[in-house]
């Protein structure tokens, strides 16, 4: 708390504050205090700083020591922790084919896909639930498969054969609008999980 910020020569520093500024800042410390990476009474003492800015030279002060800044942003006034640099929409986007690719990639990747993109997605995101969705289904489907294969065994005969194929296609049309579903942004429940719920990975 005893470090002196950089002055920054450029103009906007003397821009006033934001109301979106100045909570985007108060949320970013107050992760930062759930991360541990501040104490309570620096935390404290950080958001009476955000409170009483008043141009963004001001806010800066409430982060120094805590969050180093891009030379780039440096250049232009702007501080990372109550700046965007994702616009909201592209951040969605991104979401949403982070969401499709973990559907879509089980034909490649089975199992694998939704599970890597469900441990590089941020907890309670949007593209983590699908993943999650996408994964269980799959592991259902995979099961379902294996108790079929097994009935026929017990029941030899022809007669478990239009039941396989009825499966693999069902579970192909699924995987499809799963897919579908999850690149339109639609919190969409497949009917077979909907049914059998099986859940090993949350998809909260």
């Amino acid at each position: 708390m005893s470090a002196q910020p950089f002055e920054y020569p450029h103009p906007s520093l003397q821009m006033s504050v934001t109301p979106e500024q100045r909570d985007r800042a108060v949320s970013w410390l107050q992760q930062a205090y759930a991360e541990d990476r501040i104490g309570e009474s620096e935390l404290d003492w950080r958001l009476g700083q955000v409170l009483e800015a008043n141009n963004r030279r001001e806010l800066n002060q409430a982060f120094y020591g805590i969050v180093s800044v891009p030379l780039t942003s440096q250049a232009v006034g702007l501080h990372p922790a109550y700046q965007p640099l994702v616009r909201p929409e592209v951040r969605q986007q991104a979401g949403r084919g982070a969401a499709g690719f973990a559907h879509f990639s089980v034909f490649a990747l089975w199992l694998l896909g939704p599970l890597l993109v469900f441990g590089l997605s941020q907890p309670g995101s949007y593209a983590r639930r699908e993943a999650a969705k996408a994964f269980n289904f799959q592991l259902l489907s995979f099961f379902l498969v294996i108790a079929g294969g097994i009935a026929s065994a017990i029941f030899p005969g022809d007669g478990f054969d239009p039941v396989l194929g009825f499966m693999a296609l069902g579970w192909f049309i699924l995987t499809i609008v799963g897919g579908a579903k999850a690149l339109q942004g639609e919190e969409w429940r497949n009917p077979v999980t909907r049914v059998l719920k099986l859940q090993v990975l949350s998809e909260k």
